[in-house]
């Protein structure tokens, strides 16, 4: 892919990351070149809560707890308080809604849409049931990865 292409990482491509012997991380390094390109990825500040509750909830080890800290360290950090997030985060709602889409029911989800509509970003994802819906609209920008292989989903 291209590695001047900028992407937001949705909660799920990063908790792959901390894992060890990913094969969706390697895959998606050497599709993405997040790590060798010169463009940090960005992470949606939702997803550093959803993070964060993880390692509370499965009980982390400190060493990947320290991971996870180096990997959010490598990445750009994007508020959902940014001009235009909220009023794209209630559009995004209200169509899914409209259109019976399951994104509807994680707001999370949506924020992390939100942000990355806002913010002119690709959306790296393995959650299908969420985004890809959106996939050929002017809505988002997404691209799907298999949760196992990080192969591209058609």
């Amino acid at each position: 892919m291209a590695a001047s292409r900028a992407y937001l990482l949705d909660t799920n491509i990063v908790l792959h990351a901390t894992r060890k012997d990913s094969q969706l991380s390697a895959a998606v390094e050497t599709q993405f070149g997040l790590v060798s390109s010169g463009l940090r990825p960005a992470v949606c500040e939702v997803s550093i809560a959803e993070l964060l509750g993880f390692t509370r909830s499965h009980k982390w080890g400190e060493a990947r707890i320290q991971h996870l800290r180096r990997i959010l360290d490598g990445t750009v950090v994007l508020s959902i308080s940014q001009p235009g997030v909220h009023q794209r985060w209630s559009e995004i709602y209200s169509h899914a809604r409209s259109k019976g889409w399951s994104i509807q029911q994680d707001h999370n989800d949506v924020w992390i849409a939100a942000v990355a509509a806002v913010s002119g970003l690709t959306l790296l994802s393995t959650d299908k049931a969420a985004f890809l819906p959106f996939r050929g609209t002017s809505w988002l920008d997404v691209i799907l990865l298999d949760a196992k292989t990080g192969a591209i989903l058609p």
